[in-house]
């Protein structure tokens, strides 16, 4: 009697899991993310994309190890065997070679289907490839915290490689690794994504999971039917699940207190006859660098706008800390620092860096010595 109640309770749990995830994302994702042609797996376990690349261990072969550091999470502090910990469950690595805007729908998204798909025992984790690990490290805690991630991004510990097992394709943005009983089943490297990948990432997702019924009742009925009947098993699913809720919905609070302040800047604005700003956009009071136009950061009036932000993910969180009245020498020294240190010998980067110092400057953003550094950046790196 008291395990059936415990598995009433735990179907209650996933139900909400399920439904917080949907509400959460459905205005996020366009049409074009359920993509109806999404490809179906070849008999290799390779895909036939042509954004895709070849990459990664092949169907029927043992996971490989997987060694990782995890920053911050359930795992923080501790280095750990990823292929270990998901041992026979199904499971999906997401190996990120460049964490950018382009590539962060999919880290979000498989983020979020590891919320929704937890009750089928799915295991995911998000690995961080870089040939700095200690630059990773502090970077990934930063874009994981500020993505809202549920198991927020590991580092892998080998290197710019990655996993020596994993034959990873390094001109690939993003791996994506699927495995189940402890063997891959597919292995799938992109060059390029975005949100109208979405669709595509769940289909893929399900080929270890099985798809999700959308029907309330259908999906009792399968949630019945794969519960454990082992009741410490289903002491610790249960756990797992209220927890993956609790994270969940404390995420979509903060994502509805943001949604309600930047209606009610909005409608300051519009009651002040601010109507749209320089930069294109109305009523959220702040621009992609961050910086708040009703507060602390207000761009010069008629001043022509220059630059504009990173797509690198670490650059732009670099720019918001740059921006920052309150920050002091020694906060300025170790931002400048890290973007040196960020763009290394790389000329992408660096051009991205240089847009968004000009930026900087041309909308006034920061402190006076902030402004001033930032000035000269553009001075010593823009005609490289």
């Amino acid at each position: 009697m008291l395990l059936r109640a415990n598995s009433v309770g735990l179907i209650m749990i996933v139900v909400s899991v399920v439904a917080s995830w949907q509400t959460a994302t459905a205005a996020a994702q366009s049409p074009q993310a359920q993509d109806p042609k999404a490809e179906a797996p070849s008999e290799q376990g390779r895909s036939t994309d042509p954004k895709a690349l070849a990459g990664g261990p092949p169907a029927g072969t043992k996971l490989p190890a997987c060694a990782v550091y995890a920053p911050s999470g359930p795992f923080a502090g501790k280095e750990f065997d990823a292929a270990t910990q998901v041992g026979m469950a199904p499971a999906a690595f997401l190996f990120v070679n460049e964490l950018t805007r382009n590539t962060a729908p999919m880290i979000t998204g498989l983020d979020q289907l590891g919320i929704e798909l937890a009750w089928t025992g799915l295991q995911t984790h998000l690995i961080r490839i870089a040939a700095d690990r200690n630059d990773a490290e502090a970077a990934v805690k930063r874009s994981s915290a500020a993505m809202k991630l549920a198991r927020p991004i590991v580092v892998s510990t080998d290197g710019v490689d990655g996993p020596g097992g994993y034959a990873l394709n390094r001109q690939a943005t993003l791996t994506l690794i699927l495995a189940k009983d402890g063997k891959v089943v597919r292995s799938i490297g992109f060059t390029d994504t975005g949100r109208s990948d979405l669709g595509k990432l769940r289909k893929l997702v399900e080929e270890v999971t099985g798809p999700v019924p959308k029907q309330p009742d259908a999906l009792r009925s399968a949630l019945e039917q794969r519960l454990p009947t082992d009741a410490k098993q289903l002491r610790a699913l249960t756990i797992e699940l209220a927890l993956l809720l609790q994270r969940s919905q404390q995420s979509n609070s903060q994502q509805s207190n943001r949604s309600r302040s930047q209606m009610q800047r909005g409608r300051a604005q519009g009651g002040n006859g601010a109507g749209r700003s320089g930069t294109g956009r109305s009523g959220t009071g702040r621009d992609r660098a961050g910086g708040n136009r009703q507060g602390q950061n207000k761009p010069p009036a008629g001043k022509p706008r220059q630059g504009k932000a990173p797509q690198d993910a670490e650059l732009l969180a670099l720019l918001r800390r740059a921006i920052q009245k309150a920050a002091a020498k020694d906060e300025l020294d170790a931002v400048f620092a890290a973007v040196d240190k960020r763009v290394g010998e790389n000329a992408e980067l660096r051009s991205q860096a240089v847009e968004m110092f000009k930026l900087q400057a041309s909308l006034e953003y920061g402190n006076e010595d902030s402004q001033k550094r930032a000035k000269a950046y553009v001075k010593k790196h823009g005609s490289k």
